[in-house]
């Protein structure tokens, strides 16, 4: 394992996929945290998940870490069941999530401060998704102190109101990136406008922010520019991971020292291999890495200075 390995938090799940039409699809593994581990596995070759888990993971998500030779040693195992959702998709824009165990068993095996300590060793960087709860955060503030890292926030919808907006300020003094998609950050600074919204983001505590725009592509936000990065040209299977898988990605590409617009193209690549089938791609050969690189390669000649509506 390379010594500045990168650390992924976030929650994994196994997903019943329920659609306008009735149909359904069982046993899809995912969760935020699945997805973007993928996105960093793309572009890095030993990211670590960090997360509370169930036992049964050896029989549902387990294999595919096997398969991607990614490790387990940030796993904690804190109950017999891996959490489970119900997705109930209303449309193509629009779905409610409904945990099979709970609220309370959701919440139980949701990552730590704690769980991150114990493999954060010499990491060079640490993706976390979640919302604004400050526990985790009092935790990840002294993390910060104690190690050279970058961080990247991509923030939970939940924390997405005009009220939270105080709190996610405060708490961007903390981190290095911001992600968020458009929907999102339309909640919190009540416009869809691009040019106010990216406005509004240049002044956050944060040096770099990526506003997401789904198939429209991404605006990469710093305190003296803005770039817009396209998306690939890829017809999705499955929409859902594509922000986290952008958003692991990226945080590779500020962490290896590559700048914003092109971290920013390398989570657009990742979104694109994320949304092809149901749950997360294979990220770990050296196949699907070659492709990925080169899948980079022709985007970041499409990078464009300046805002697009």
């Amino acid at each position: 394992m390379a010594d500045r390995h990168d650390i992924v938090v976030g929650s994994v799940l196994i997903d019943t996929l329920v659609y306008a039409d009735g149909s359904r699809r069982e046993d899809v593994i995912g969760g935020a945290g699945l997805y973007a581990l993928a996105g960093a596995a793309l572009f890095a070759s030993s990211p670590i998940l960090v997360t509370g888990t169930g036992a049964d993971m050896a029989k549902t998500y387990g294999p595919w870490l096997a398969r991607n030779r990614l490790a387990e040693i940030g796993l904690r195992i804190g109950d017999p069941h891996t959490p489970r959702n119900i997705l109930t998709y209303i449309d193509e824009h629009t779905r409610t999530e409904k945990p099979v165990f709970g609220d309370d068993h959701f919440e139980r095996l949701a990552p730590t401060a704690e769980d991150i300590g114990r493999v954060i060793g010499k990491a060079r960087s640490i993706y976390l998704f979640r919302n604004t709860e400050a526990a985790i955060w009092q935790g990840i503030a002294e993390l910060k102190r104690q190690h050279d890292v970058t961080l990247l926030w991509e923030i939970s919808l939940d924390a997405c109101t005009p009220q939270e907006r105080p709190r996610v300020e405060a708490l961007l003094q903390i981190a290095d990136a911001f992600s968020i998609n458009i929907d999102e950050a339309a909640l919190i600074f009540r416009t869809h406008d691009v040019g106010r919204l990216t406005e509004a983001l240049r002044q956050l505590p944060v040096a770099t922010t990526f506003l997401r725009s789904g198939r429209r592509g991404s605006f990469v936000v710093t305190r003296d520019e803005t770039f817009f990065v396209p998306s690939l040209p890829v017809e999705p299977l499955d929409v859902t991971g594509g922000g986290n898988a952008y958003s692991g990605a990226a945080l590779v590409g500020l962490a290896e020292g590559r700048s914003p617009a092109v971290a920013g193209a390398m989570g657009s690549v990742a979104a694109s291999f994320a949304i092809r089938q149901f749950g997360p791609p294979e990220a770990g050969s050296a196949a699907i890495r070659a492709e990925a690189q080169r899948e980079l390669a022709r985007l970041i000649p499409e990078i464009k200075e300046g805002v697009r509506s």
